[in-house]
């Protein structure tokens, strides 16, 4: 399988150096990224017998390239229930559609899924990236099915990762450990920070990011916000 990326010109603090768009062999394009013409123009230039389009989740900055895509190729499009209204076909996890097999991981969003290859390259949209965290925000993120999605990822054991934001990772599995293990540490951190008669995520924030640049603060009380609703779930908070 020849893997190639087209990284659209969307930098940004949660989109890295910009949403990378995969196109395995010459017909599968994998997030075909947000709706900018000079990205769409760039795809169908180098994808000139595209046949397909597979999308992970529903973000701006992952789907809406797809109608476009498909207007001027006749591309059919393959996503989960409730990415698209136009989609050719849906799909959850365990299905296998062109030789992907569909891998379900909530949490980022929820109907977000991960495609595999046999080969064992793993392409994760936002559920892990190149470098960095991804962000969970609740209602439609979910920490717990975030966690669990990862140990769904870990257990099939891929090779490579090819993220949607940042570099291809050949250390996929040690990645897969890292991502549940900075998790687990966030959230021993914000118990501990409960114990210490934190009551809201700001108060919570400040004991765990004490020097953190103010303009990332509401961003880092929302991730707080999503283990409290994971430990609420739990009965822990």
């Amino acid at each position: 399988m020849f893997i190639r990326s087209i990284t659209a010109p969307n930098p940004g603090p949660f989109t890295l150096d910009g949403t990378r768009t995969y196109l395995v062999d010459d017909s599968i394009v994998i997030d075909p990224g947000p709706d900018i013409a000079s990205h769409i123009d760039a795809i169908v230039d180098a994808m000139p017998a595209l046949t397909t389009i597979f999308i992970t989740h529903r973000h701006a900055d992952h789907a809406p390239a797809a109608l476009p895509l498909k207007q001027r190729t006749n591309a059919r499009i393959i996503a989960p229930a409730g990415v698209l209204d136009e989609t050719d076909r849906i799909v959850r996890g365990g299905d296998v559609a062109e030789g992907l097999e569909v891998l379900a991981t909530p949490g980022h969003t929820s109907e977000h899924v991960c495609y595999l290859t046999s080969n064992g390259d793993l392409f994760t949209g936002d559920t892990i990236l190149g470098f960095g965290t991804t962000a969970i925000f609740p209602p439609d993120g979910n920490m717990r099915d975030y966690l669990a999605s990862l140990r769904t990822l870990r257990a099939r054991e891929p090779k490579r990762i090819w993220p949607a934001h940042g570099p291809t990772r050949e250390d996929a599995v040690a990645l897969i450990d890292e991502y549940i293990a900075h998790r687990l540490r966030r959230e021993q951190q914000v118990i501990d920070a409960l114990h210490a008669g934190a009551q809201t995520p700001t108060e919570i924030r400040q004991i765990i990011y004490p020097d953190l640049d103010p303009r990332l603060a509401r961003a880092a009380e929302i991730q707080i916000t999503a283990h409290l609703e994971k430990l609420k779930e739990e009965g822990l908070a």
